[in-house]
């Protein structure tokens, strides 16, 4: 079970990344803060990793609701619903080009970010801790 946590919080951590920093881009260049033009294909990627980033929220919170815990369930709420909020603001952002949204989608990213990163720890000492206890 630790392996699995520790393999999913590596993974988790890494698209959240990727994720971030291709959205970042994108937003600059529409912004016109860079001058670069990207394909669709770009774009497709991002929105990729974001529902594998999202498929892997859901499995932390399936983690984090078998601890058992108050704690680790709140974060993993927290963390889905600002993922939610990203991902739908996302994809308001490409059908209405509203900056606002974009800057919405911008925080609810940093905030899964920030809750997941607590969580993702949180995990793999609750688990490591139940593993040695064993």
């Amino acid at each position: 079970m630790l392996k699995s946590v520790y393999k999913l919080s590596l993974l988790t951590s890494l698209l959240l990344v990727v994720t971030f920093s291709l959205g970042l881009a994108r937003a600059l260049a529409d912004a016109g803060e860079i001058k670069v033009s990207f394909s669709d294909g770009f774009l497709y990627l991002h929105v990729t990793f974001a529902v594998i980033t999202g498929m892997l929220s859901l499995a932390l919170f399936k983690l984090a609701y078998n601890t058992g815990l108050l704690f680790p369930r709140l974060l993993a709420s927290v963390n889905l619903i600002a993922i939610g909020i990203a991902g739908i603001s996302g994809l308001a952002v490409l059908l209405m080009r509203n900056d606002l949204l974009a800057t919405l989608m911008l925080y609810s990213f940093e905030v899964s970010f920030g809750v997941s990163s607590v969580l993702i720890g949180y995990l793999y000492c609750f688990y490591r801790h139940l593993s040695e206890r064993c």
